[in-house]
């Protein structure tokens, strides 16, 4: 599974499939639209984060400028995202014999995302 590091903290990149594109759409991520040009590209990325971590817009934005007041910046999650993206069965095509990305198991809902990833950040 793809991971990402956010603010000196690494996630793990939920699956790609039907549900997730709905959730990032909640957020104003537009995956099925990327290639046309997105004059949003903060919205967009703060949409990515609150979907990765599990939290409110607003608390992804607190992480984002966390993250880049500490030195990080942008590139890294959307490569890492990009990368999700990319090897998610979702995308392929019906004739791709590739079978390695069958779902096993029901993907989680936002909010036991949210209260997984906060127990995972507190120490």
């Amino acid at each position: 599974m793809n991971t990402v590091t956010i603010n000196g903290k690494e996630y793990q990149i939920p699956k790609v499939d039907f549900e997730a594109i709905c959730e990032l759409e909640e957020n104003g991520v537009y995956l099925l639209n990327m290639d046309q040009k997105n004059p949003k590209l903060a919205t967009m990325i703060r949409g990515l984060v609150a979907w990765i971590m599990g939290v409110s817009s607003e608390e992804a934005s607190q992480e984002i400028q966390s993250h880049i007041q500490n030195g990080g910046d942008l590139v890294g999650i959307m490569t890492s995202v990009t990368q999700a993206v990319q090897n998610s069965g979702f995308f392929r095509r019906s004739g791709d014999t590739n079978t390695e990305e069958k779902v096993t198991e029901m993907p989680q809902n936002r909010e036991q995302r949210r209260k997984q990833n906060r127990n995972n950040t507190r120490h």
